[in-house]
Parts: C-alpha cells; structure tokens; sequence
C-alpha cells in the first residue's frame, strides 16, 4: 500500500509543476489540490463524520497543520527548482524520522534502519541531484518540506495505533483545506482561467495523489514503523524521475538507473524480517 502510495505521489510532483508553470501560485494549487480531496473523501465516508470522536479531531487537526506546512514549502520550493531535485530533498525524511522518533518518542530504530536510511539518501542523491545542482532557495524550501513531513510520519504512526486511519485522514485533509482557504483570502491573488488542462491536472492531485495517496498512508502504516514508512515513501523520488523524464523532459542517465536500484535495495533491508531461531530445547532466541 505504501509502495502504491509512493508511486501515485511521484506523479504530484510534475502536476503540480505543470500547475506553477501555467501561473497558478502554490497557495491556488495546495487550496485547488485539497478542496477536491476532501470532496471526493467526504463523497465516500461522509457517515463517518458523526462517528469522529474528540481525540481523532485533536490528532487529526495536529496532523492536518504539520501537512499544510508540508505542501506549502514544498510548493512553494517548486517554483524554484525542477521536480526531480525537489523530490530528493522532499524525500530525505528517511535519514529524519529515525532520529525524529528516538528523540521525540524514545524509539531507538533497529541498526538496519540507520543503513538503509544512509543507502536511500545516497540511492536519491545518485537519481536526483545534477551536476549543477546548488543549495538555493528552492532547496531549503524542499529541505524544510521533508522536516515537516517528518514530524507528520512520526505522529502518524502513534495516531493510527489509538484513532482510526480513514477518520484521521478525513480531519486531517479538512484541515489543510480551511488552513489553504484562509491564505488565499489573505493573499488575494489573481487565478488564472482554469482549462482543460490546468482542471484535468487539478483533479489528478487532488483525487490520486492526495486524496488515494494519504488514505494508503495511513492505512498502511498500520502496520509498519514510522521508519520503515520513511523509506518506502522516498521511492516516490524513483516515480518523480520517471514520469518527469516522459512528461517534462528531464532525462535519467546511469547514475539514475544505479539510484534506483540502491533504493529498493534500501527498501528491502528496511522490510527484511527479523529471524527467530529455536534452539534444542524449544526456546526462542
């Protein structure tokens, strides 16, 4: 589910740089990407509104703000640098939440996870960083976006464990819509006419990379770590490559290929199973 999640989300990247590119600001576009998410959730699980308790709000709510800033400097870090370099620097959340986790939560990660936190960073940086890549605007941005995302894992993976994932998910898109409302009422910025295209790029954000892509999110992670959640997530950068490279240009050479190949490996170490022996007199070590 995650891995599904991961490959939907590599496409938001380019839509929504599509989006930049034809005028939209990123507070139009988190707003536009939000409204229709929720919608289509509200559509779906519109009973389970009446069945959200206090506690789901409280989470969901603290989830939706650490989202919104998510999107927000990840938008807005778009508009300064190409959708693969902004997908490797959204996506260093993998060496994040293990250290994330064990400051916050006491949750000291296994030591495979610190190795595959390392080879999926050095997996990223082979498939995403060019040779004129710099440290600007746009990448602290990016930087900045995969710190909230972070924190957004971490406590979603102790919210899943006490609330239900598909109410959490519903507060949560809520509130990054209200949140994304109130800054383009404050903005007050001209949109642009909203055609075929800009409304057909709009709904694959909103439907499938936020609406589809945050409910196999929490579900998933349902039943994995935070940690191991990171690492699959940063795949996205693989999907965020890929389409880029057939939709808007950008080419992948042999560093890509090898990136890719160094992250699902990553992956692996990270879902290997820990083995359990037993010994000659039935004990298990």
């Amino acid at each position: 589910m995650l891995l599904i999640a991961a490959a939907v989300g590599g496409g938001g990247f380019i839509g929504v740089k599509f989006l930049l590119d034809w005028g939209y600001t990123p507070y139009q576009v988190m707003l536009g990407r939000f409204l229709i998410a929720t919608a289509c959730l509200s559509i779906i699980y519109h009973k389970r509104y009446l069945q959200i308790t206090k506690n789901e709000w409280k989470m969901g709510s603290i989830l939706g703000a650490l989202l919104a800033a998510t999107f927000l400097l990840l938008t807005v870090g778009l508009q300064y640098t190409s959708p693969s370099v902004n997908a490797f620097l959204c996506n260093t959340q993998a060496a994040i939440v293990p250290f994330l986790c064990w400051a916050v939560f006491g949750e000291k990660p296994l030591p495979r996870c610190f190795l595959a936190a390392f080879f999926t960073l050095f997996g990223v940086a082979l498939l995403s960083v060019t040779e004129d890549f710099r440290i600007e605007l746009g990448a602290i941005l990016s930087f900045g976006a995969a710190v909230a995302f972070s924190m957004q894992m971490a406590f979603m993976g102790k919210a899943v464990q006490e609330c239900d994932s598909v109410n959490i998910a519903l507060v949560e898109h809520l509130a990054v819509a209200v949140i994304s409302c109130v800054i383009v009422a404050a903005t007050e910025m001209h949109m642009p006419p909203l055609n075929g295209q800009a409304m057909g790029s709009f709904l694959f954000v909103g439907i499938l990379c936020t609406a589809v892509y945050f409910v196999l999110q929490s579900v998933g992670q349902k039943f994995t770590s935070a940690n191991k959640t990171a690492i699959i997530i940063t795949s996205e950068s693989i999907f965020a490559a890929i389409i880029s490279a057939l939709f808007y240009g950008e080419r992948m050479g042999w560093r890509g290929l090898i990136g890719c190949a160094v992250i699902f490996g990553a992956m692996i170490l990270a879902e290997k199973p820990i083995r359990k022996t037993v010994d000659t007199e039935g004990e298990i070590g």
